[in-house]
């Protein structure tokens, strides 16, 4: 058999990984889906990687998305009569925009928001006030995500509190049910450019937002990111707890590439480090006992 020169080889195999590329969409697109196609790594994945940004960005209410730093210019207007208009909530399922608390859960959410803003015992302080992770799927909206790929994973990035996770595809299963993480343990698999990740194991800590709204340990959640085109995706994760809720709830959000420069490293997030305001972020407890918040 005649030897092949490197130049045809070289072709031969541009041709095959072509032909395997064209071969994978084909068969993970499904019918009906949207006609954008990305590129595709030397693992068949599609090529999501970069920066991105929710279009509301923010945890401080989950049914009223805004950031809570700006929650004293809020109060400052409140006190002075000035109205400001409530954003769409983040829950489009219920079709309302509620979560659906069983009563007990709706009333400790009422008890946590009420003292949102003027906490009088430790558990009315949010956890991530305390530099803490929010757990999923609050750290996709607490600052912005950076996706990776590796063969066989993605990895989900945040910019703040360092929050991250790593996110396996072949098909493992989660770990012990007596394993509990800030975080969570996520699996994940592709649906054509949809990535679904089902998450389990959440230590029940975090909290959805600064006012209250929470899940416990037993939580189980499932995220979609669907790929839409080569800068936007849409976010849903719904969200199980018979333990909290009457029944399993969506929140959604359109996520856009964001402006960053290209590879460009993420800065220190230095939470407490050089807090001034650390003297008044001290509560007495019923016991007389110091807790920071």
């Amino acid at each position: 058999m005649p030897s092949l020169s490197k130049s045809t080889i070289r072709s031969l195999v541009a041709t095959a990984s072509a032909a395997i590329a064209i071969a994978w969409l084909s068969a993970v697109a499904p019918s009906g889906q949207h006609s954008w196609r990305p590129a595709v790594l030397s693992d068949g994945q599609p090529d999501v990687q970069g920066d991105w940004d929710p279009e509301h960005t923010g945890t401080f209410d989950i049914t009223d998305p805004r950031a809570g730093g700006g929650r004293l210019d809020e109060i400052i207007g409140e006190q002075k009569g000035i109205a400001r208009v409530r954003n769409p909530s983040r829950v489009v399922d219920p079709p309302d925009g509620k979560i659906p608390y069983q009563p007990w859960a709706a009333a400790k959410q009422k008890v946590l928001g009420d003292h949102a803003d003027t906490p009088i015992a430790p558990q009315h302080i949010d956890p991530q006030a305390r530099c803490l992770a929010g757990g999923v799927p609050r750290e996709m909206f607490h600052s912005q995500v950076r996706i990776l790929q590796s063969p066989g994973q993605v990895i989900l990035l945040n910019s703040q509190n360092h929050a991250y996770r790593v996110i396996p595809l072949d098909g493992r299963p989660h770990v012990g049910p007596h394993t509990k993480l800030w975080m969570g343990d996520s699996r994940g698999h592709w649906d054509g450019t949809t990535l679904v990740v089902d998450v389990t194991n959440q230590n029940g800590k975090g909290r959805l937002d600064m006012v209250g709204n929470f899940f416990s340990d037993a939580a189980h959640v499932v995220e979609r990111f669907e790929f839409v085109e080569a800068n936007a995706f849409n976010y849903r994760a719904t969200i199980e707890d018979p333990a909290v809720y009457t029944r399993p709830w969506t929140i959604g959000s359109k996520f856009v590439r964001g402006k960053r420069g290209q590879g460009e490293e993420y800065w220190e997030d230095a939470c407490h480090e050089g807090e001034r305001s650390a003297d008044a972020m001290i509560i007495q407890s019923d016991a007389g006992t110091t807790l920071s918040r």
